[in-house]
């Protein structure tokens, strides 16, 4: 049995303990109001939104038809064959944009501060893209073989990356993405199908075809005849004779010979002929913006 004088000096002890404790616990509070506080998430725009599918094969409209304005840089994507439609534009209620899914269920998730991120709406679609002959399997045999150009001419569903050029011939559709990191990407003339963004390290020639994404390339971009559901970029470009659903961004002049860019062209001039329309209004009036500001 402990004495009477033990017990009063275990007493100091156990006060300095739980004086300890409530140190720390205070320390803890302070520290979520000073910090925690002030990194909560970021709410979720509150947006309807509405799917409907168009007479185009595989596409579909997503409208925007009521709630805040929708950041497209916020947004992706997923299970579309441009995860980025909605890049450089924003949304408000009545708005629209064309996009072309390639999965059966179509998210869209809006990514905000301090890595928040919720999926605003989910659909369930029914694709109608072609089914396919080869899949990835059938690209990595192409490396392996060391192949100098990836030829395709039947429907591969697969991220095409290679570090040699990339050519689409007659009856080729890539259901995927296009992009050779150290080549040039021909897609030949056929109405050709690109279900995914093109971009190359070099050039990009697209001749009487669709793509389902934005063309980047870091030397000459070529278009003609191609309808391209997405924007446009590299530092020369030249379109001749097609639809543009989205911007145009060089840093030199850009050529439009008899096309239609529904978005905006980011470029220090643009050459006009055969009655371009840029952003629904004449190319011969029209000022193209400052690339910088793309």
């Amino acid at each position: 049995m402990y004495s009477r004088r033990a017990r009063r000096g275990l007493s100091p002890v156990i006060g300095t303990v739980l004086l300890v404790a409530i140190v720390v616990l205070l320390s803890s509070v302070a520290a979520y109001v000073a910090f925690g506080a002030t990194e909560e998430r970021e709410p979720a725009p509150e947006v309807t939104l509405e799917l409907e599918p168009v007479e185009r094969p595989g596409a579909y409209d997503l409208e925007l038809t009521n709630g805040e304005r929708l950041n497209g840089e916020q947004v992706r994507l997923r299970g579309a064959a441009d995860e980025r439609a909605l890049a450089n534009r924003d949304l408000l209620a009545g708005d629209s944009v064309t996009v072309f899914p390639t999965d059966e269920r179509l998210q869209l998730v809006w990514f905000g501060e301090h890595d928040a991120s919720y999926v605003l709406r989910e659909f369930e679609v029914e694709s109608e893209l072609p089914e396919a002959d080869e899949g990835c399997a059938w690209l990595e045999g192409e490396r392996a073989a060391g192949v100098s150009t990836v030829v395709i001419d039947f429907v591969l569903e697969c991220d095409v990356v290679a570090q040699v050029d990339i050519t689409l011939e007659t009856g080729g559709v890539v259901i995927g993405s296009i992009d050779s990191r150290n080549g040039n990407v021909d897609i030949d003339n056929g109405q050709l199908t690109v279900y995914g963004p093109v971009a190359a390290d070099q050039s990009v020639d697209i001749d009487d075809a669709n793509v389902v994404g934005s063309v980047s390339a870091d030397d000459d971009i070529a278009v003609d005849g191609a309808e391209i559901w997405g924007d446009v970029r590299g530092p020369d470009v030249d379109v001749d004779t097609a639809t543009i659903h989205g911007s145009v961004e060089s840093a030199n002049q850009v050529d439009l010979d008899g096309v239609t860019v529904t978005g905006h062209v980011y470029a220090p001039s643009v050459s006009c002929s055969d009655s371009p329309t840029i952003d629904g209004e004449p190319c011969s009036s029209y000022s193209p913006k400052d690339p910088s500001d793309y």
